[in-house]
């Protein structure tokens, strides 16, 4: 029987797949994002700048699932696509060996050097036992993070998306519930916020197995002779996607390092907050790709290609919908933002609303350029995906975050993530709409 990729409408099949995806990419993210409210408003801005410090740890966590899962999904689509079953299943049992030994390795150092972690992230001596609290219970349960971010695109693969939407929820809803019930009854604070993440992410993790249960699976785990050729190739193919992460990681220690010496600890607590919602943001652009991924990936391995770039248009516009909304909301209720996520004081509300505003900027074609390189690795263009991955989110930042600072102090930081994006998207849509005449000429 052939797969509903390659027979239902592009339309249906996206708006099916979407949903689903916002909500799956949404799974560390969503723990972050309450997080930073449940401390906020319980440590005031000392326990937000302490987020700000820890939001590069989870983004490594999501690195290595992302690589691992993307890569892996995208490979398995392209041979289910052309009929290729076993080749589909060697890919699957190739990325899980991967993402078990690297993420073990992973877990391992972290546990290792949890210290020296957060003070290469930017936590100083004050802000260093605010973030140890909270990230104890979440360096415990590192596993269950990789998981969750690893098993997810497998399962929109294997055409379950709405399990996705189901764990993500669960956890979701009790990590409200336990930041509430740890932080405030029973006055854990930052402690109680991690172990109330660790918690969530352990639920979501048993739903998530829940679907190997049974005959509900398609996936196989089967021995690959051509380990080192596929281990590449997932590597090469996730890279582009799973770098959102990495970069993540490495703008946030750099920014927090340019704050604390341009500003202080009021405009790190301020920039805690609007890069928590950022990191939101960027995962839930993602979701978006993510939906395409497989629709895209397994009509361009069918020879549909005509099917796999009718995807884009509709991931394109719903990209710019997105971006546009985000940027909105934030100049139009930047000091109604701070006040939720944190017990703001008289400093923090004075210089709050500016760089919410100016950083808010950033996220109109944010949403654009991320899904570009989802997009273009599922049409087997991973080169060029990684190039505009990186230079968006590593080379042109950091140059500029560097740079412009030098002339205009707080607010460079704030305009170098603007201007990032804007010469991303100067590159990368055209790019994208050439490869595009190519591919179907």
């Amino acid at each position: 029987m052939r797969s509903a990729f390659l027979t239902d409408s592009i339309g249906s099949l996206y708006f099916r797949y979407l949903i689903p995806s916002l909500g799956g990419a949404l799974a560390t993210s969503v723990y972050s994002f309450v997080d930073t409210i449940a401390v906020g408003q319980a440590c005031g801005p000392d326990g937000a700048a302490a987020i700000a410090v820890i939001n590069p740890f989870f983004a490594i966590m999501c690195f290595i699932g992302l690589l691992f899962g993307i890569g892996g999904s995208v490979m398995m689509s392209h041979a289910k696509g052309e009929g290729r079953e076993d080749d589909a299943d060697k890919a699957f049992s190739t990325s899980l060996l991967l993402v078990a030994a690297i993420g073990g390795i992973a877990w391992i150092l972290s546990a290792l050097f949890i210290d020296e972690i957060l003070i290469f992230s930017g936590a100083d001596e004050s802000l260093l036992p605010y973030a140890k609290a909270y990230i104890l219970p979440i360096v415990a349960s590192f596993p269950l993070f990789v998981i969750n971010t690893y098993i997810a695109p497998m399962i929109r693969y294997d055409e379950r998306p709405s399990l996705v939407m189901k764990a993500v929820l669960t956890g979701g809803v009790f990590n409200i519930f336990g930041d509430w019930f740890l932080v405030f009854p029973m006055g854990l604070d930052m402690f109680g916020a991690g172990l109330a993440t660790a918690i969530g992410a352990l639920i979501q993790t048993l739903i998530y197995l829940s679907h190997f249960i049974g005959r509900r699976s398609s996936l196989r785990i089967t021995r690959d002779d051509r380990f080192l050729h596929d281990a590449r190739r997932i590597c090469s193919t996730g890279f582009g996607a799973s770098i959102l992460d990495i970069a993540i990681a490495l703008l946030t220690i750099i920014i927090n390092k340019q704050t604390m010496r341009y500003g202080g600890r009021d405009e790190l607590a301020v920039l805690g907050v609007i890069m928590t919602i950022s990191f939101l943001f960027q995962h839930l652009y993602a979701g978006i790709g993510q939906a395409v991924q497989p629709i895209a990936s397994t009509n361009f391995g069918a020879g549909q290609r005509e099917r796999a770039w009718r995807s884009f248009t509709l991931m394109a516009w719903t990209s710019i919908a997105f971006g546009v909304i985000s940027s909105l909301i934030s100049a139009l209720f930047p000091a109604a933002i701070l006040n939720l996520f944190m017990d703001t004081n008289e400093n923090v509300l004075l210089i709050g609303p500016h760089i919410v505003t100016i950083y808010g900027l950033s996220f109109a074609l944010m949403a654009l350029n991320i899904n570009i390189v989802f997009f273009l690795q599922s049409v087997m263009l991973p080169f060029p995906a990684l190039i505009f991955s990186a230079s968006r989110g590593i080379a042109v930042s950091a140059l500029l975050l560097y740079v412009l600072p030098l002339f205009s102090g707080m607010d460079g930081i704030l305009w170098a993530m603007v201007l990032a994006e804007v010469l991303t998207a100067a590159f990368a849509l055209p790019y994208t709409l050439q490869a595009r005449k190519r591919q179907l000429s």
